[in-house]
This record gives C-alpha cells, structure tokens and sequence, in this order.
C-alpha cells in the first residue's frame, strides 16, 4: 500500500515548497600551498524537489580539475520533502598569495541565491623535493614507490639525500584498511640519520592526476669510495575494493639506485687533514674567568676550562678532536666534548665544542698558539683550513694558604691515598651470611610450633619515678619551718627520684660519684650533672650544721632542686629506653646476636699482609717523585694481594691517568667507586676527565651506600624487624607491629638491591679502539671512540664484545681494547 500512495504524495509535497531555501559554500582548508589541491563544496537546502542551477564562478588563481555532484533527499511529517544538493570543486592552486573565490549563484524556480565570498591563503611551493620526470607515477599504477638520491656522485663524507616518494591514487587510499607501512632500504657502507620527511599525506598533481604523496627521507655520508648500491625501498599496504571483498594486502617496491662516491683528492690534502668534509668555522675561548686587558688572569694551579667550538654544516658526529700543543709550564687535560646538530633545510648544519683543562704551575705570561682544522669543500671540491686566533693567559702568583686542585704533585687531578684502605667484606657473595638470615624466622617458627606467643606471661611492674613536683611539694611546709632535718629529707629524696627516673638500681646508697657517672651515661650533661653533685653535698653539709641555716636558705635550695630536677628529666634519655637498656629486652637481644654473629665474618676480612702494606707505601713514594711507571707497577703488585682495596685501585688509576692511559685510570676510579661510593676524590677525578657521561654514571651505585653497608644495614632491618614482632606478642603495642613490618619491608628492599645482578660495562683502553658493524675486523668501522668512553656490554662472542651506549651508538668491538667492569 505504501508504494502505491507514494506516488500520489510527491504533487502534494511539492506544494509545500516554500521560501525556506539555504545556498553556502565552503572550502576544505584555509591556507595551502602552490600546487596543492583544495575541495570547494556549494551546498543547497531546500523543501520539496526543485532542480537548481549553479552558476560557476571565475575561478582565477585555480586550476579546475574535477567537479562532482551529488544529491540526497530526506522526507519528514512536518517539513515534507526536504532536498540537499551539493557540487564539489576540486582545485589545484596556481599562485602564491590570498585568492579570493567570488560569491556563487544559484537560480531555483527562477528565484536567484548567492553565497559568501571565500578566501584562500596560498602559501609558497612545498620544500620537499621535486620527483625527478623520469620517475612520475605511470597511469595504471594505483600505487607507486619512487626512490632517488641526491647528488648521485658524492665524495666520501659528503652528505647524500636520500628520498623515497610514496604515491597512493585517492580512491585506493580511501578503501584503505588501516596506515600502509613503510620499509626503508639497508643501506651499507654509510653512516646515517633520519631527516623529516612529511607528516601526513599530501594531495599534489602529476601529469594532470592527483595522488596523496608521502615523503620519507635520509641523509647518507659515504664511507668508502666506489659504486656504492642503495636496495629497493617498499610500502606494504592493506585494501578492500568493496564490501562483499576481503581485504588484500599488496607490497610495492621501489628501483634500486646507485651513488658514485669518489675519494678525496690528494692533490692539495693539508698535512693535519683528519678527514673532515663540509664547511666549517672555529672559535676559541677561556670559560669561568674574568678576561683583564685582552688575557686571562688566573693564579698558579688554579684550574682553567678551554673550549674551542666549530661550526658548520657537514657530518659534525666525526669530527676528530683538534691536536693542542704542549705549552710548556701548563698541564693539559682532557676537558670532554659535546655537540649539538640542527637541520638547515635537508642539509645537516650545528656545532661541536672541544674543551680542555689548563693547570699553570708557576706565574708568567702563556700563549695558547692557534689551532686548525683542515676540512674538504665538496662543493668547492677543494682543501681549506679554518684558523683560531692565539690567546693570552696571564697567570699570578698562588695566593698565600692555598693548595693546588692537584695537591702536592701539582696536577688537575686529586693527590694519591697515602694510606691502604679497608678490604670490603663482600658480605653478599657469603653463604654464612644468608644462613645467619634464617635465625629469625627459626625463632619465629619455633615459638609458634612451642605456643610460646599464645602463653603471654604477665609483665613485671614498672617502676616508674615520682613526679618531681609531687616530691618537691612535700618538702615545702618542712623548708619554711626552717628545721635542719629539711636538708636530710631533700637529700634523699632526690637521690630517689634520681634511682627511680635514670632505672638504677641502689643508687641512693652510692656516692657522688656513681651518681655524676649515671647522669652523665643518661645524656644529662656534664655541667648539669656537677651541679646535683654539688646540691647534693651542701645538704650534706646543711643538714649537720651547727647553725640552723633557716627558712630561707631551705626555700633557696628547694628552688634549685625544682630546676635542676627539671633540667634532668629535659635532658636524660627517656623511661622506655632506660629501661630496654637496663633490664634488656628481646629486641635488643636479637639485634645484638646479629652483630655478635657477623662480627665473625667482618674480623676474618680484614687481616691484612705487611708485603702490600709495604708495596703501597713505596707506589705512594715513587708517585710523589713523579716515577709514575714504578708507582703503577708496586701499585699493580699490592693489587694482586689485596685485590679489593679501594684505596689501591683509586691509586693505580691516578698513575694510568698520568702515564696518559686514560682508559685504564677512568676504569680503576669507576672500580673505586663501585667498592666505596662516597670516595669524593674518585668522584672529582671521573668527573674532571669525563665529565658528565650518563653511561659511565650508570655504572656507578645508584645509593650512595657500598654492598657491605647495605649487607649489614639489611641484618640490622632484618633481626630488628622479627625482633619487634616478638615484642608486639609480649607488650601488645601496635607501634611494635607497624615498626616491624615498615622493618621487614626495607629489608626485603635491601636484599633485591643486593641480589640484583649489575650490567657488565667496558671502558675503552686503547688508542687505535674502533666500534665496528661486526665481530670481524674486516667489517665496517662504526666509530673510533676515545680513550675514556663507556659502553654498555650486551653480548660476549669469542674475543669480541658487543657494546651499546643508548640510542647514540651500538657495535662490536674487540676484548683487548677494553676495561670490563663487571
């Protein structure tokens, strides 16, 4: 029935049409830029069926490319049938600058509409690369992957962008099932870097065809000359062509693309050439002092911080450190170094900053003499040098008082321990130690399984002291009679309330003596204490005076007895801890036993020989002389007989440092501070040589507490902890339960600490080290670190460590070059 009649409604609808008729148009966006593509849609809303006319503007500034129409229709009880039309413009931008789209017209049943003017901020052409013609999109290809470098000849270090162009057609990336995924080609033989490519799709036009493009970019500097091969780049993507399909799944690849990389000319190579390639300034300058007419006054064996800083655009990453001349007087060191790369344009640009310590040993006038950097001109394909001028560094005399930042031997480094430390126990790696761990929960065990924390025994009476005031009140009535038996009964009832508040027993039938020592081992202090003394003898002699003193006197004396019972009862140690002390309590038992059983463990662990007593004392000697081979090697032999001291090991690496074996010194101090973290010598020296370096602080202890603090720290919570439980069984006291369980649970903390294993790390020792791609030597070379670096170990193979530093850099590198720290 209801198709027969919906025929007959469509005349009568229609003479519900009425006035009420709405016309807009709108664009997509409000800026773009040249050659992009924007959407214009016109719009009507009217009642009943009309067939409107739309006028198209002069679109000036645009390139029509397509226009699409579309109709629906909606029918409601109130407002009939309600028509919505709507034409799609789609247009490419052709000028830079506002284009302006002028109103529309629309004609409906001869009634005339305009819309509102729009407006368009065209911005210039996209920076991203152009697609080279031979590489356009064919026409039957929905989707298309295009790879191209740029310059396709290069010479070795010159940067090469690499650019890949993903092309997908508009209708297959609407039917897309979910985001296509990018493969980069592995590329070998270049070191690499990311470069922004495009956020998100973007509408462009070839060939009079639109596609949504996506660019993905890479800057490669060659290692090595030759043809050097770039594999295919690909795109994995998902499609379903319609509702009654199953999604698809297709790869695209790329075409391979070739690099010619020619090797740097000899013709003309400087002879301090270190394989630098771009364009490059360098800068010099003193840090952290006042600059006075044009130099630098510093005093003699004050430490000075210089930086020389290169600019430029290139492969900043391999940058080698510049070669500073000796300046005779002045002590070199190395100061770091860190760099920081930005993008100008696809060109990689920044600067890097070398810095050295300077140490003068004596005043006079130094000149730090100019330094090069020879660095190869790709575009320029030449040789150039950029220079830094020379500086002045006046340097006064010490001032009176004060020491060098080297003590005694004058270096920028801290002075060697003069005497052996202690040996650490190594608590953790001792079975004893564990086992000692089971006594408190044998005990706990054991009093459960016997009902002894059922079968409470009523405590013994406290004997708590009488309020002062209460005792002092008494004697007040007797003071103000003035009889001299006043003197006797202030007396003793001092001593008593002394008996009762300090819990010593028998006290008031000791002398003055034992009284001083009992206040003295309560915290009451010294002068406190001599002065109850010194009341207590003058009753003494009060009361047997041949003279009644009078009520005066009483009254006096009274009032000091008020304030210095006061005093004591501030100062003393409190009732409850006297009395854990005097009468022993279980807890204080248990912990006691810990110690007692430990004190085993830590005797046995400090004998110590007198031939690394006395070859200490000799690498010490021959360190002070300046004979820093001999000191290393008396150094190294008290080393193998005390294998442990922190004190040696901090030692034997002040004399690598001085021998210029950075590596081996940076290694010993980290082993320092491994075994003693607090050692602020060790602290200052690492600091000083490697500055800041986040891999070489994470091999240090993240507490500052050493493995045997922590081991008895952990039986202190441990004992402690099982010992208040105990006692929340006798005294019912939930401040017990709550110590006791915070107790347990810090030492449970302590214990992971402990059992946590520690990542092997390893300190770079060698001059000629070099961080290669494989565990061969003939694979490529990644990076050649400085003495001093510290990597992460990852992975043990033969003779061969793969290392990590983070993000920054991962390889292979060989065993003999390195420190391991484990």
């Amino acid at each position: 029935m209801g198709r027969l009649l919906f025929p007959l409604l469509i005349p009568f609808l229609a003479l519900q049409a009425g006035e009420d008729v709405t016309v807009s148009a709108s664009l997509n966006r409000q800026t773009a830029r040249v050659g992009e593509t924007v959407l214009l849609t016109v719009t009507l809303r009217a009642q009943g069926l009309h067939s409107p006319e739309i006028e198209t503007p002069p679109l000036e500034g645009f390139e029509v490319l397509s226009s699409t129409d579309r109709s629906t229709f909606r029918f409601s009880a109130s407002l009939g049938a309600v028509r919505e039309f709507a034409r799609e413009y789609t247009l490419r931008a052709l000028q830079e600058g506002e284009i302006v789209i002028p109103p529309i017209r629309i004609t409906v049943d001869d009634a005339l509409y305009e819309t509102e003017a729009l407006r368009l901020a065209v911005e210039g052409e996209e920076t991203t690369p152009d697609l080279p013609s031979s590489l356009r999109p064919r026409p039957e290809e929905e989707v298309a992957v295009r790879l191209w470098v740029d310059p396709e000849t290069a010479y070795v270090g010159q940067q090469v962008t690499l650019t890949v162009g993903a092309f997908f057609d508009p209708m297959v990336r609407s039917r897309l099932q979910r985001q296509p995924e990018y493969r980069a080609p592995d590329v070998q033989g270049f070191w690499t870097a990311d470069l922004p490519g495009s956020m998100k799709p973007e509408r462009r036009v070839l060939d009079g065809r639109e596609y949504f493009v996506q660019i993905y970019r890479r800057a490669l500097f060659p290692l090595s000359p030759g043809a050097l091969r770039i594999p295919p780049a690909s795109v994995i993507y998902e499609v379903r062509r319609g509702l009654i399909y199953a999604p698809e799944t297709f790869q695209v690849e790329s075409s391979a693309a070739t690099i010619q990389v020619r090797p740097l000319p000899m013709a003309g190579i400087p002879i301090e050439f270190a394989g630098a390639v771009g364009r490059y300034e360098t800068e010099i300058w003193f840090e952290d002092r006042a600059d006075l007419q044009g130099g630098l006054a510093v005093r003699a064996g004050q430490a000075v911080k210089l930086v020389l800083e290169v600019k430029g655009s290139g492969n900043l990453s391999s940058l080698a450190r510049p070669v500073l001349p000796e300046i005779p007087g002045i002590r070199l060191y190395d100061g770091g170094e860190e760099g920081e790369v930005q993008l100008q344009g696809s060109e990689f640009a920044g600067h890097k900053r070398f810095a050295w310590v300077l140490v003068p040993e004596r005043a006079g006038e130094y000149v730090v003499p100019e330094l090069s950097l020879p660095y190869f001109d790709p575009l320029e394909a030449a040789y150039s040098v950029s220079r830094t001028e020379p500086l002045t560094l006046m340097v006064g005399s010490a001032a009176a008082g004060t020491v060098a930042a080297g003590g005694v031997g004058g270096t920028a480094i801290r002075y060697v321990k003069v005497n052996s430390g202690r040996q650490p126990l190594d608590l953790a790696s001792q079975r004893e130690y564990w086992l000692l761990q089971l006594a408190p929960i044998l005990v706990l065990l054991g009093a459960l399984a016997l009902g002894r924390l059922q079968r409470r025994e009523p405590a013994a009476v406290r004997q708590r002291p009488q309020r002062r005031q209460q005792v002092l009140r008494h004697l007040r009535p007797q003071a103000e009679s003035g009889d001299a038996a006043f003197f006797g009964r202030l007396r003793s009832a001092v001593l008593n309330w002394l008996e009762a508040r300090l819990h010593q027993p028998g006290l008031s039938t000791r002398g003055v003596v034992h009284v001083q020592h009992a206040l003295e081992d309560s915290g009451v202090p010294p002068p406190v204490a001599l002065e109850m003394i010194g009341l207590l003898e003058r009753c003494g002699r009060l009361r047997y005076a041949p003279d009644p003193p009078g009520s005066e006197m009483a009254l006096e004396m009274l009032a000091e007895a008020d304030r210095l019972l006061a005093l004591i009862d501030r100062e003393a140690i409190s009732e409850k801890s006297l009395r854990s002390v005097t009468r022993g309590s279980d807890s204080g038992r248990f912990v006691i036993l810990a110690f007692v059983a430990l004190w085993p463990l830590t005797a046995t662990a400090q004998i110590a020989g007198s031939g690394a007593d006395r070859l200490f004392q000799e690498g010490v000697s021959a360190y002070g002389r300046g004979d820093y081979g001999v000191a290393r090697e008396l150094f190294q032999a008290a080393l193998r007989e005390r294998p442990n001291d922190p004190n040696l090991m901090y030692n034997l690496g002040n004399a690598h440092y001085e021998l210029e074996e950075r590596g081996q010194a940076v290694a010993y101090w980290v082993r320092t501070l491994r075994t003693r973290p607090r050692d602020r010598d060790a602290h200052f020296n690492l600091r000083l040589v490697v500055g800041e370096d986040p891999v070489v602080g994470s091999a240090l202890s993240p507490i500052p507490l050493s493995r045997d603090e922590l081991a008895v720290l952990l039986a202190v919570l441990w004992f402690g902890g099982c010992a208040a439980l105990l006692a929340r069984r006798r005294w019912r006291k939930a401040s017990l339960a709550f110590a006791g369980g915070v107790s347990l649970f810090l030492a449970v903390l302590c214990a992971a600490v402990l059992l946590y294993p520690r990542a092997e790390y390893a300190i770079v020792a060698s001059s000629d080290a070099a961080l290669r791609a494989g565990p061969v030597r003939r694979s490529e070379v990644l990076t050649a670190p400085t003495e001093g670096t510290g990597y992460q170990v990852q992975e043990h193979r033969n003779d061969w460590l793969r290392v990590s530093r983070g993000g920054e850099s991962e390889g292979w590198i060989e065993r003999s070059q390195v420190e391991l720290i484990d």
